[in-house]
């Protein structure tokens, strides 16, 4: 079993754990499962990486062309980062839309949501929800379709690019804003400079991190990560913490505290 809130895991851990076990599968292959009855865990792995007193994280992976599982969650909302690949993602009567590296979404409680393998061998998506949750609650097709509301501004965007923070904040200083603020988490992206002074997290309870570009050096108690691209950091309770950026690329992660 993969250890639950390790301090590190890098992108290429996670990879590894969720190669495919048969990786010449195609199109034709996935119509026959799904006409034999196999579904979405048949052709689906998965990794949970953080199970603290909130959420439940985990990184799953399915080819592109595989079969949904659609479903809903009444008491909570889910949340994704594309992680890989390219999926394509239907939310509530929202008109579907593609994500990629980076890339965040967000499916209200009770909006039923269909994420999608696309295209790649590996469509990788983080999904963070609540610890003992199913996919029991399955909901109904949608009887129209609206398209997304471009002029919303975040937190609690529907879609999140990262393109979309990018160019709403530049790379050109030091930037952070909440993109989820719900009843069980804030998160924060962050986008630091090389070179600068450490920046000080709260450090005031559990947190996880994700590094969606570039290279962060976190200081955490005692321990220093140095951490790229995909990699995943935890730290526990009452860790003092802060992160710097070295070489010559500026570093954006994203930040889960409580709210």
């Amino acid at each position: 079993m993969s250890e639950l809130n390790a301090r590190h895991v890098t992108y290429e851990e996670i990879v590894d754990t969720l190669r495919p076990d048969a990786p010449d599968i195609e199109g034709p292959v996935l119509d026959e499962i799904a006409r034999s009855g196999g579904g979405y865990a048949t052709v689906t792995k998965s990794r949970v990486m953080v199970m603290d007193s909130r959420n439940r994280m985990a990184v799953i992976s399915s080819p592109g062309g595989s079969p949904g599982d659609p479903h809903l969650h009444d008491d909570f909302n889910e949340w994704w980062v594309a992680f890989g690949g390219e999926m394509r993602y239907r939310v509530g009567e929202y008109e579907p839309f593609k994500a990629h590296f980076g890339d965040i979404i967000v499916a209200p409680s009770g909006y039923r949501h269909d994420p999608r393998a696309w295209k790649g061998e590996m469509c990788m998506r983080m999904v963070t929800g609540k610890p003992g949750s199913n996919h029991d609650l399955k909901g109904l097709v949608p009887s129209r379709t609206i398209p997304l509301e471009d002029h919303w501004e975040p937190p609690n965007r529907i879609f999140t690019p990262l393109d979309y923070m990018i160019d709403r904040h530049g790379l050109e200083e030091d930037w952070r804003e909440t993109v989820i603020l719900d009843q069980r988490n804030r998160v924060e992206m962050w986008h630091v400079m090389p070179g600068g002074p450490m920046a000080t997290m709260s450090g005031e309870s559990e947190a996880w991190w994700v590094v969606l570009r570039g290279s962060v050096s976190f200081h955490l108690g005692g321990d220093v990560v140095d951490a790229g691209q995909g990699d995943v950091v935890y730290s526990g309770d009452g860790e003092s913490s802060s992160i710097s950026v070295d070489g010559d690329e500026s570093a954006i992660f994203i930040e889960v505290l409580e709210p």
